[in-house]
C-alpha cells in the first residue's frame, strides 16, 4: 500500500504557491489601475495636465477679452495681471510666487518645484497665471482631507497586494492543512492504538513518505500490541488454573490439620498445627486475591449506566454501616451533596468502596471511628473514608494505589497483599474517575478519596 503512494514534490508546490503569489499581486495592481481609472471615470480625480489645458483652452478669451475678467482664469490656479510697463494690477498670488512671475516674465531663469508658469499677452498688459502639473481631487474636502494622488495608487497598490496574499496564503494552508490531515489522523488513531484502520493518501510525496513510515509503525505496534495480548492471555490462563489447582490441595491441607486438631495433641504439636491453618488460609487467600487481579485484567465488558447520585449515596453509606458494624467500628458520616448523575457500574462501585473500607478497617484502632464523607464539588462527587490509625508514610502516598505494593510495615497487615487499593484505582479510572491518598488535616489517621465526573 505504501509504495503505490505518489505525489507532487514540495518544491513544486512551493513553486505553485510562489506562483500563485505573483497572480494575486498582478490582480493587485490591475485592481488598483482600474479603481483608479475609475476615480478619473467619474470625475473625482482630474488628470495632471487638466488644468494645463483648460488655460489653454481659456487663453483666447483672457488674452482678447475687452477689459480683464478674473473668471476666466481656472480654479486651483493664481495669477498676476501686469500692464505693459510691468507694474501689478490686479493678482492673487502670495508674494513669493509674485516674484517668480516678475521673473518669468522678464525672461529670468526660475526654478520652482512643482509649480508652472505661462503667460498671456494683452493689447493692455500682461496676465501670468501659475500652476501645478498634478492631478487632483474635484472635491476640495477630498483633497483636504484624502492622501495626494500620486501616494493613492501606492496605497491602492499595497492595500490589494496585502490582501492578495493573505487570501493566496489561506487557501494554501488549507490545501495544506487537507494534505496533512492523514498523518494527523493517522498519528491520533496510532497514539489511542486504535489500529484497525487504513492510512489515507496526500498529494506531496515527502507527506506520503511520513504515511508509509506511519503505516509501518502501525503495522509494527498492532504485531506487537497483539503478542504482547497473547502473553498476557496465556499468563491469565497460567494463572487460573494455577489458583485453581490451588484449591484441592490446600482444602486438603486445611481438613486435615483441623481433623489433627480435634485429635489428642500436645501443646507444641497444636500450636504445630495452627501454624499449618494460619499459613493455609493465607495461601487460600492470596489465591483469590491473584483470581481478583486476573478478573480485574479480564474487565473490559465493563457496563456504565446513568445512576442518580442519591442512590450512590445511599448504596456507599449501606455498605459503610455493614461493613463497620461488622468488625465492630463507629461510622461517622458528613453527607453533603447537589443531586445529579453518575456514569458507573453499580456492582464494580459497590467493590471499590468495599476495598477502600476494607483498607481503612484494617489499620483502625480497636472501638475508633471510621469516617464518610460524601459531597459534590467542581462537577465531581467526592466520597472521602477516613480511619484513626497511624496514617500514611511519605512512601505510601508515593505508591500506595500500586501493584502489590505493602509499605510501611506500621501499616502492614498479614492479610493485606497490597492489592485493595490498587484494584479501586483501575477501577475508578474505567469511571473517568481519580482516586487520592491523603493524611487527615488533624494528624490521626489516613483518608482515601475516589472522585467521580458528575455528567
Amino acid at each position: 500500500m505504501g509504495s503505490d503512494r505518489k505525489g507532487k514534490s514540495l518544491k513544486i508546490i512551493f513553486f505553485e504557491y510562489l506562483l500563485g503569489v505573483g497572480a494575486g499581486l498582478a490582480l493587485a495592481i490591475l485592481l488598483s489601475m482600474i479603481i483608479l481609472d475609475g476615480f478619473y471615470s467619474a470625475g473625482v480625480i482630474v488628470p495632471a495636465n487638466y488644468t494645463e489645458n483648460q488655460i489653454l483652452k481659456n487663453r483666447s478669451n483672457i488674452s482678447n477679452a475687452e477689459k480683464f475678467d478674473e473668471s476666466l482664469i481656472p480654479a486651483n490656479t493664481n495669477y498676476v495681471y501686469l500692464s505693459t510697463d510691468g507694474e501689478v494690477i490686479q493678482s492673487n498670488m502670495n508674494e513669493e510666487t509674485q516674484q517668480k512671475a516678475e521673473q518669468f516674465h522678464n525672461g529670468e531663469d526660475i526654478y520652482v518645484p512643482y509649480l508652472s508658469l505661462i503667460e498671456i499677452k494683452r493689447m493692455d498688459g500682461y496676465v501670468i497665471i501659475s500652476y501645478q502639473v498634478a492631478p487632483y481631487y474635484t472635491s476640495a474636502w477630498m483633497e483636504k482631507h484624502f492622501p495626494k494622488i500620486d501616494f493613492l495608487f501606492t496605497i491602492l497598490l499595497i492595500f490589494f497586494c496585502a490582501i492578495s496574499v493573505f487570501i493566496v496564503t489561506l487557501i494554501w494552508v488549507k490545501r495544506i492543512k487537507r494534505q496533512l490531515a492523514p498523518m494527523f489522523d493517522a498519528s491520533s488513531k496510532i497514539a489511542k492504538q486504535q489500529l484497525d484502520f487504513e492510512v489515507g493518501n496526500s498529494n506531496i510525496k515527502e507527506f506520503n513518505d511520513v504515511l508509509n513510515s506511519l503505516e509501518k509503525m502501525k503495522n509494527a505496534l498492532s504485531d506487537s500490541l497483539r503478542e504482547n495480548w497473547l502473553q498476557e492471555e496465556n499468563k491469565r490462563k497460567q494463572i487460573s488454573a494455577l489458583t485453581h489447582d490451588l484449591k484441592t490441595p490446600i482444602s486438603i491441607v486445611k481438613g486435615n490439620a483441623e481433623l489433627l486438631k480435634d485429635t489428642h495433641l500436645s501443646e507444641e504439636q497444636k500450636t504445630y498445627v495452627d501454624f499449618i491453618l494460619k499459613s493455609a488460609n493465607r495461601i487460600s487467600d492470596y489465591s483469590i486475591t491473584l483470581m481478583d487481579m486476573n478478573k480485574l485484567d479480564q474487565m473490559s465488558d465493563f457496563e456504565l449506566k446513568k445512576v442518580q447520585i442519591i442512590k450512590v449515596v445511599e448504596k456507599t453509606k449501606e455498605l459503610a454501616k455493614e461493613i463497620t458494624s461488622i468488625n465492630n467500628l463507629m461510622l461517622r458520616e458528613t453527607i453533603n451533596f447537589k443531586d445529579g448523575n453518575v456514569m458507573i457500574d453499580i456492582k464494580l462501585f459497590e467493590r471499590v468502596i468495599q476495598n477502600i473500607l476494607s483498607n481503612a478497617i484494617q489499620y483502625a484502632p480497636e472501638k475508633s471511628t471510621i469516617e464518610l464523607s460524601i459531597m459534590t464539588m467542581n462537577n465531581y462527587l467526592k466520597i472521602a473514608i477516613s480511619d484513626q490509625g497511624q496514617g500514611f508514610s511519605n512512601e505510601d502516598l508515593a505508591h500506595g494505589t500500586e501493584q502489590f505494593y505493602q509499605g510501611d510495615k506500621s501499616r502492614h497487615s498479614s492479610v493485606s497483599h497490597g492489592l485493595g487499593l490498587y484494584i479501586a484505582k483501575e477501577i475508578v479510572h474505567m469511571h473517568d474517575g481519580n482516586i487520592q491518598l491523603e493524611n487527615r488535616k488533624d494528624g490521626n489517621g489516613a483518608k482515601v478519596s475516589l472522585l467521580l465526573p458528575i455528567i
